[in-house]
């Protein structure tokens, strides 16, 4: 009876799949020149004996692959489309067998993609049920703004007035740059992100659900922000210029080279910045006593982002890639903070003028190579070494006035030094193993080193400060992480399934050191451990331009450098932050149900159920302890805990409507229910353990994001941006409801584009925070920047070369031309026979 069970479910699936293969279509979309496949290119039956194209067809997926099903018997011509390449059709009939077509190549068009430019307008966002595609140059926002604004742009992202950044409200989320994680931690990310242009940046690709070829760190899911590339033969680029109402001006400029066997790109970006911002900081105690605290900043940067790198193929079957990145920056600035309080043993008043002075610099560079052994057969290699240092040097005054009136003025200094240093190596094989089933397998390595020294000193006055050593730390901070993962996908007709499995071992050491110690001086901390990380999807194709898939993935957050370093910071008075090396990896299990309709219309709508639970999730805590200096006064401490368990279980709705043939709109609606269990943990202090706890919270939470672009006449664009998050759920308290307007208008001119954008209309963006201790209540709001007004112009520029004949079409990407002769009636029917043999004309 065992036995039986699985012959008889394998029968019933290979004879599922012989039923589903009857009027198949089915074929492999890539691009002539660089041989990638190409995603959402459009397929579409024509009738044969009429011409007239009918409502059956759908859109490539990201390998370039393409499935019509159960298409009625017949014979059609399939029409294969993408702007700016010369549309591809094929004469088939359709009887009781699946129909092959194979590989497709489609060409691109000079004239063709000239007459895009100017009347083209790319969809904002393109959704299936693995990813969402959020497309920056329809963003009128994404001008003269950096990459981490550009995320707050995205449906489904968020990034707060400090620059974290969370995905359907977590914010354990992992983001890379073109599929790495070029050194980014949680110490430098805001930083790294905030250096790097819009304008560089084609694409930003959110997975909420990714497979287990991906990296399985953050359980949010991963944000993949891929950097321009152009593989068109010539050079093409653009230059940008933009200055706001606060003084923030960038300069841009990009070029793409492609000659021969070569493509080649790079890049500059220049920036200065002048940012406001302020806080406040509302504590109450048990005893009725309080801590108010009132602040406001103004900080600059200069900086720079360079990036530069070509590709080799010598032939069809090997690439050869090399690229680097660099960036650098100069800040400064000034924070004056007023504190109020009526504690016992503690000053009345405390105003802290600090300043704020550093520098920081970091490279990236990848070297690799890909082999081609046959069509979906491939081999890609390739490491990268990342560097990032950060020197940021502190002075601040405080005057402290005490109960008695007496008045004290103390002078600290803080210096801190990061050193982040990572190599990552990639190995990965993929081959079509049968016709319905695709294998992948490979390796991936993550080897981090970090070490932070800072030193304080202090003194009554500026001219008496002295080294205080005791406050010395250097914390050493290293991460080993090894992966190697085996993935299946395939398809039977309509049916399309994945299932994958990664296992991880991961090796921290920690030191922390004080002044005079060396490394043989200390122990270090050490953790070891291995884990699997299963990935499954089953799905199916509609016949209507449907589509359903079910999706499992776990994955896992480990602790980091300062969530673990048990080092004290004092440089805030009301405040101590220190890290808990007792934090555990954070687990999650997360199950999707997505469910997507495109209409010929225009219209698209997608609907997620989702469920994710986390285990041990570390989170952000606080709570009052004894200062080491005066053991009979309290002060508060911030660290990071293990704080138990949390379920959000909810349904995300993204629809795109194109209303009038001018207005799109494109709405994000995340409603969700998040129950976080009640927990309690022990805090390593000063030899002792704090109990920290936190009471049960089981909330119905919303937010709701929408974009509006309209196309007016005379080649213009107005886009309104509007979002609102309602109250969600923290580990000891709320984060309260926050909205935001942005709206901008751009014009083009031929080869010119001018963009006007106010970010932030009614001055609404801050953040408000409530907890709730052992004690006490805070609540703490934040904000950046403000209403600020931006201007941008932009040029493009370009020379497409001919591939087959050898000469040079000359022209300004947006010449203004027109060439309706060609491109309405004989490119229509202009066939390209897969790139080779004689070119074709079906008159219908």
């Amino acid at each position: 009876m065992k036995l039986k069970l699985p012959i008889a479910i394998a029968a019933s699936l290979l004879m599922s799949g012989s039923a589903f293969a009857d009027g198949n279509i089915k074929g492999t979309v890539f691009n002539k020149t660089t041989s990638q496949p190409l995603d959402f290119a459009s397929v579409a039956l024509v009738n044969a004996a009429t011409g007239e194209q009918l409502p059956i067809g759908t859109a490539t997926d990201e390998n370039g692959q393409f499935i019509i099903a159960n298409a009625p018997s017949g014979r059609y011509i399939v029409r294969v489309s993408m702007i700016g390449n010369v549309t591809q059709e094929r004469e088939i009939t359709v009887g009781n067998a699946e129909v092959d077509l194979g590989k497709i190549l489609l060409a691109e068009d000079s004239k063709l993609l000239q007459e895009v430019v100017v009347t083209g307008h790319k969809s904002q966002m393109s959704v299936n049920a693995d990813h969402r595609v959020f497309n920056v140059s329809s963003n009128i926002a994404s001008t003269g703004a950096s990459a981490n604004e550009l995320l707050a742009a995205v449906p489904s992202v968020d990034v707060s007035t400090d620059g974290k950044i969370s995905l359907r409200g977590k914010t354990d989320v992992m983001v890379w740059i073109d599929g790495k994680e070029m050194g980014m931690n949680a110490d430098n990310r805001a930083q790294i992100l905030s250096q790097i242009p819009a304008e560089t940046i084609e694409s930003i690709e959110v997975m909420t659900n990714p497979s287990s070829k991906h990296s399985t760190e953050g359980t949010a899911g991963i944000i993949n922000i891929k950097l321009k590339e152009d593989h068109r033969h010539g050079y093409f680029g653009t230059a940008e210029a933009d200055v706001d109402s606060r003084g923030t001006a960038n300069l841009n400029f990009n070029i793409n080279f492609n000659e021969g066997k070569f493509e080649s790109f790079a890049g500059i970006g220049l920036k200065t910045q002048h940012q406001p911002s302020g806080s406040t900081s509302y504590r109450d105690y048990a005893d009725g006593s309080f801590l108010n605290s009132e602040g406001e900043s103004k900080k600059h940067e200069n900086s720079a982002f360079l990036r530069l790198g070509t590709k080799y193929r010598p032939n069809e079957a090997n690439t050869f890639y090399v690229s680097a990145i660099g960036t650098l920056g100069h800040k400064w600035g000034r924070t004056l903070t007023t504190h109020k309080s009526n504690l016992p043993g503690q000053w009345m008043a405390n105003v802290n003028n600090m300043h704020e002075d550093g520098d920081n610099r970091g490279a990236n560079v990848l070297l690799g190579y890909t082999h081609e052994f046959d069509h979906g057969h491939t081999l890609d290699m390739n490491v990268s070494y990342n560097v990032w240092r950060g020197l940021t040097d502190n002075k601040s005054v405080e005057n402290a006035t005490w109960a008695d009136a007496t008045e004290e003025t103390t002078w600290r200094t803080q210096h801190q030094d990061v050193k982040i240093s990572n190599w990552e190596a990639a190995l990965d094989y993929g081959v079509q193993a049968l016709p319905w089933l695709r294998f992948e397998a490979g390796y991936k390595g993550n080897y981090n080193r970090e070490d932070s020294p800072a030193s304080f000193a202090g003194g009554p006055d500026e001219q008496h400060i002295q080294p205080l050593n005791d406050l010395y730390n250097r914390f050493k901070y290293d991460t080993d992480i090894s992966a190697l993962y085996v993935n299946f996908e395939g398809n039977h007709g309509p049916f399309n399934f994945s299932a994958g499995l990664r296992g991880e071992a991961w090796q921290i050491r920690t030191r922390s050191l004080t002044f005079g110690q060396t490394e043989a001086d200390v122990k270090p901390f050490k953790e070891n451990d291995f884990q699997l990380f299963p990935s499954a999807s089953i799905g199916w194709e509609f016949e209507n331009h449907s589509e359903m898939k079910l999706n499992y993935s776990r994955r896992i957050s480990r602790p980091f450098g300062p969530q673990l370093n048990t080092f004290e910071n004092i440089a805030d008075p009301s405040e101590v932050h220190l890290g808990n090396p007792n934090i555990s990896p954070e687990y999650s299990n997360a199950v999707e149900l997505t469910y997507i309709k495109n209409w010929t219309s225009g219209h698209m709508l997608s609907l997620s159920a989702y469920m994710r639970a986390n285990n041990n999730m570390i989170s952000h805590i606080s709570f009052l302890a004894p200062m080491a200096s005066d053991p009979n006064v309290n002060t508060m401490y911030y660290g990071h805990a293990n704080v138990g368990k949390m379920r959000n279980t909810g349904v995300e709705i993204i629809s795109r409507n194109t209303l009038f043939k001018r207005l799109t709109l494109t709405t994000t609606v995340n409603l969700y229910n998040s129950r976080h269990n009640a927990w309690s943990t022990e805090y390593p202090l000063h030899g002792k353990n704090y109990l920290v706890s936190g009471a049960k919270q089981n909330r119905f939470v919303w937010d709701v994001r929408c974009m509006a672009s309209v196309h007016l006449p005379w080649e213009m664009t107005f886009q309104a941006t509007g979002r609102y998050n309602a109250r969600r759920v923290t580990a000891q308290g709320t984060l309260e409801p926050d909205w935001e307007v942005e709206a901008g208008l751009r014009k083009n001119v031929k080869a010119w584009s001018f963009s006007l954008l106010c970010k932030d209309i009614f001055n609404s963006k801050k953040s408000h925070n409530v907890l709730y201790g052992n004690g006490y209540t805070q609540s703490i709001s934040k904000w950046v920047g403000g209403r600020t007004l931006r201007l941008a112009v932009t040029f493009t520029f370009g020379k497409q070369h001919d591939r087959a004949h050898g000469h040079d079409d000359d022209h300004d990407e947006h010449d203004g031309h027109d060439h309706d002769g060609e491109a309405k009636g004989e490119r229509r029917n202009h066939v390209d026979t897969g790139g080779y043999g004689e070119e074709h004309n079906h008159n219908h």
